[in-house]
Parts: C-alpha cells; sequence; structure tokens
C-alpha cells in the first residue's frame, strides 16, 4: 500500500488532539507531525516499527508516541473529530498505465 503524508488540512483536525509538548532541557524533541507521520507509516504499510524511515524518528520514539496517542485516546478523538467535521479521505487510484511504468 502507498503512503501519503498528512496534509494541512487533517493536520489541522490532527493537531487539535495530540499531547501538549512539555517544556524541557536537552536534545530537541521531535516534531509533532513528523512522529505522526511515522506511526501512520508503519499503521498504513504494515512494516515493522523497526523499519520506520528515520526521517520520522527513532522506532523507539515514534512507537513511543503511538502508545501515548493510544493511552490518551487521542485515536477515538480524531476519527469523531474526522467524522462529525465531514473530512473526506481521498483514495490514490492506481492505474494500469502507473503499474507497467514502475515494471520497468
Amino acid at each position: 500500500m502507498t503512503f501519503r503524508e498528512i496534509d494541512d488540512d487533517l493536520w489541522e483536525i490532527v493537531q487539535r488532539h495530540l499531547p501538549p509538548q512539555k517544556p524541557h532541557i536537552g536534545r530537541p524533541r521531535r516534531d509533532p507531525r513528523r512522529l505522526f507521520n511515522g506511526v501512520l507509516y508503519v499503521l498504513t504499510t504494515g512494516c515493522a516499527w523497526s523499519d520506520v524511515p528515520a526521517k520520522y524518528g527513532t522506532k523507539s520514539t515514534v512507537h513511543r508516541y503511538h502508545l501515548e496517542l493510544c493511552e490518551r485516546g487521542a485515536y477515538q478523538a480524531i476519527f469523531l473529530d474526522l467524522l462529525r467535521s465531514g473530512y473526506e479521505f481521498r483514495k490514490e487510484k492506481i492505474v494500469a498505465a502507473d503499474l507497467a511504468a514502475s515494471a520497468v
């Protein structure tokens, strides 16, 4: 399955339900949008957490973020908000010409 990062419209809805960033000392925190895209990458492609691309964060950071979202009930809140807002998910169409071109 192909993966596409979330667009700005969807991010506007999603970010309302993410945990607030805590002040801290030390290494800079990862961007929540990158972490969320990393979680979506794993859930969409079905790959192992260890295979998440480095641009989203380390496997442990992305997985820990996923667990935090689960514990906080963020996914349920996001999906309910998406349903209420009437957000429409777009599925990418795979055209035979695209498949033939990728086979070359």
